[in-house]
């Protein structure tokens, strides 16, 4: 089994082997946790807090989900899971990108708003092999692309429809997922507010800092940053992250023109997975800027998005 592990070294930086992929994939049973314990560790994760597993069929992929729908006069709060386990290496891709600690997850479980949405990424908890659009394109160079946006808008466009919450959407987004956020929200018209949490906000600056391949078929949140300058935002930054280090978050603030309703917030003692679960209830109550009055939407139009201390 550690043989056929190894036979999964790319060829190259974004290239692998497609021949015989699903074969290998079925083969894989000894390298990882399998796709059912990562199932029930999400499960376990999800039930004390009353959040039901669904799957829900976009156009192009079945995408996991967890929710509690309480009271539709209420927002509907979403949680975008992170990029998962997409990589085993530097160089060499995973198998699979289900999240082996899925803290996207942990913090919806922890949230007590009566509406709370996890969506896991495309590809994520279903079974590849029968998934056929799910390639490690989709996890890696192509994990911020346009089909992924969409899917995760279809997702909540879904939820709108079948809890009736007519109070907006509240977005929170994790490391990748906080990506997909910002995406998702130049997309929608009923996104009141954003947060994300150790997010990768500036896709060329993060393959820069840490010399990888540039992520050329995803698109980079940071080229839309002054589009949702109206948009009352904070983006959490731990101060011990070395994954996505705060000069990322400050980055987008400044394509975002400083402006008042864009805050990044760094927190001591903080990395890119530790530290935030303990804190999250209190950051939560934290009040977003900009939150009152008209200027939340003002100069904001959905957009459409072709291929192609705090401050």
């Amino acid at each position: 089994m550690n043989v056929l592990c190894a036979m999964l070294r790319p060829l190259g930086p974004g290239l692998f082997m497609p021949v015989l992929w699903g074969a290998v994939l079925a083969a894989m049973t000894g390298c990882a946790p399998t796709q059912h314990q990562l199932s029930e560790r999400a499960n376990r994760i999800a039930q004390p807090s009353g959040l039901t597993p669904s799957v829900v069929a976009t156009e192009q992929f079945h995408v996991m989900t967890y929710a509690r729908l309480d009271d539709p006069q209420q927002p509907l709060r979403v949680y975008l899971e992170g990029d998962g386990k997409a990589w085993i290496s530097r160089t060499r891709i995973s198998l699979n990108p289900t999240p082996h600690n899925p803290l996207a997850l942990r913090l919806a479980a922890l949230d007590q708003a009566p509406n709370v949405v996890y969506i896991a990424r495309p590809c994520q908890y279903v079974a590849l092999t029968t998934e056929h659009h799910c390639s490690p394109h989709y996890w890696s160079r192509a994990r911020y692309s346009p089909a992924i946006v969409a899917a995760i808008d279809e997702v909540i466009s879904d939820y709108v429809s079948r809890s009736g919450a007519a109070a907006g959407i509240e977005l929170v987004g994790y490391s990748g997922g906080g990506a997909l956020a910002v995406l998702v929200a130049l997309k929608r018209q009923d996104v009141m507010s954003l947060r994300t949490v150790a997010a990768n906000l500036d896709t060329d600056l993060f393959t820069r800092l840490h010399q990888v391949t540039p992520l050329r078929e995803s698109l980079n949140p940071a080229d839309f940053a002054g589009a949702l300058q109206h948009l009352p935002q904070r983006h959490y930054v731990g101060g011990e992250d070395t994954v996505i280090p705060a000069s990322i978050a400050h980055s987008y603030w400044q394509a975002a023109g400083a402006h008042d309703c864009v805050q990044v917030r760094p927190l001591s003692g903080v990395t890119h997975r530790d530290g935030w679960q303990d804190r999250w209830s209190a950051l939560l109550d934290e009040a977003l800027p900009c939150v009152s009055g008209t200027v939340a939407k003002q100069g904001f139009q959905p957009q459409t998005l072709a291929e192609t201390d705090a401050y």
